[in-house]
């Protein structure tokens, strides 16, 4: 079953951006991307919900793929 989408996203500044800017080629540029996310208002619930669905493709809340699979859990663990 296919989930609706988060309403916050509505809001986001890639909702009026070509998506292919945000899926860049193996070995392309990110920045553009990430230099959009800059200014987005929901770019904190965008990494969250990308973090909390294990997005493995694409720039969400101004991460790359990468970015996000070498994060730190941000609670949990020792200091």
């Amino acid at each position: 079953m296919i989930q609706p989408l988060p309403a916050w996203m509505a809001d986001g500044i890639c909702a009026q951006t070509d998506p292919d800017l945000f899926y860049p080629d193996p070995g392309g540029q990110a920045l553009p991307a990430k230099t959009i996310c800059t200014s987005c208002p929901v770019r904190p619930e965008c990494l969250e919900h990308a973090i909390a669905n294990g997005e493995k493709y694409g720039v969400w809340g101004g991460t790359s793929e990468r970015q996000r699979r070498n994060r730190t859990p941000l609670s949990g663990g020792s200091r």
